[in-house]
């Protein structure tokens, strides 16, 4: 009878058999509290990985040979870095992991650095003899950008950067919020309503969510009340969260609407437990008195919520899968025109299992 195999520690730990390699190898790229688990099943397990020099890939302290001049540097750019990735971002975590496991796939070497500024990038770009970037973050820097990093092929994956000199991969947030119009409008709603941060800016293309919903209902002949506040999430070093006096008082307006919407839209995951409590509070039942929809499928936040939400899932996954193409693409076509790439979302309702990381 054989042993313990990798698959076996994947599935008892509900993860994949990626992220089971990751967690043997100390990849930077997986949670702490996931790879605690993953190495807790594996003690249970009795599984013992194979020694350095019999697994496949590279060995331990050898330089795997590129398949061509240089690798891949992930560059999570901002003054948030990994750590703030891993441990506050739930989705882009999951961005991480599709680009670390196309590029696996593929051969390419995969080195990760962090930058607050273009001169750091500059700084990575020249220590590197990186062959392309792809960067991580929410905006990029104030300033030009120095001209060594102007010239190298990159992709931006997620964010709203506003420099139009390289490719941008991100959700298709218009879809996101037409996805959630429809499914609402379906169910019969007419009074909707819709909480976040925006409805949609150069700078924040989140907020073009609350637009295609409410083109949607508005087109249905329904109505929208739109609940935004630029400063409704609080995002620093080691936080990102709602500001819950600010949630409170959108709240607030949401209960004294003299017609109250019977539908609302989440603009994301991170709001959703603070919303089903403020509503809780002020006697409203999630799912009963209104009916909720949130987005991005980021399990930390939508494991406690009963009765669940639909969400609007933004294959996150595929999303860093599809910057991985984009840059392979671009090494062998550098003069073509700079393009923005959207991946469509997909809507999950709570009788569906949940996918994602």
């Amino acid at each position: 009878m054989s042993g313990p195999s990798m698959a076996g520690v994947a599935q008892a730990a509900g993860v994949g058999i990626g992220t089971v390699s990751r967690v043997i190898n100390n990849s930077p790229l997986v949670r702490p509290e996931t790879a605690a688990a993953v190495r807790q099943v594996m003690a249970q397990l009795g599984y013992r990985p194979p020694a350095p020099n019999r697994r496949r890939g590279p060995k331990v302290g050898q330089r795997r040979r590129p398949t061509a001049a240089g690798g891949v540097v992930l560059l999570i750019i901002g003054a948030q870095g990994l750590r703030w990735v891993l441990d506050c971002a739930p989705v882009y975590a999951t961005v991480l992991s599709g680009i670390e496991a196309a590029l696996a796939q593929r051969g390419q070497q995969l080195a990760v650095r962090q930058a607050q500024n273009w001169d750091q990038v500059a700084e990575i770009v020249a220590a590197s003899r990186t062959k392309g970037l792809i960067i991580l973050g929410q905006d990029d820097p104030p300033g030009p950008m120095p001209p060594a990093v102007r010239r190298i092929p990159k992709v931006w994956v997620m964010g709203s950067p506003r420099h139009g000199e390289m490719d941008h991969v991100q959700p298709d947030h218009l879809t996101v919020g037409v996805m959630a119009g429809e499914y609402l409008v379906g169910r019969g709603h007419r009074r909707c309503a819709y909480l976040g941060v925006d409805d949609g800016s150069p700078a924040r293309h989140v907020g073009f969510r609350c637009r295609g919903f409410c083109g949607v209902v508005q087109g249905a002949g329904g109505s929208v009340q739109v609940l935004l506040d630029p400063a409704l999430v609080s995002v620093s070093r080691g936080v990102n969260a709602p500001d819950e006096a600010i949630l409170g008082r959108l709240m607030d307006q949401f209960a004294a609407l003299p017609h109250r919407p019977t539908a609302l839209m989440v603009e994301a995951d991170l709001l959703a437990p603070s919303v089903y409590r403020h509503l809780t509070q002020r006697g409203i039942r999630p799912q009963q008195d209104v009916e909720i929809v949130t987005c991005n499928n980021e399990r930390p936040y939508l494991l406690s919520l009963q009765p669940a939400p639909v969400v609007v899932d933004l294959q996150a996954e595929a999303i860093g899968r599809r910057a991985v193409d984009q840059l392979l693409w671009r090494l062998l076509h550098p003069r073509e025109p700079r393009m923005r790439l959207m991946v469509e979302p997909l809507l999950v309702k709570p009788d569906e299992a949940v996918p994602g990381s």
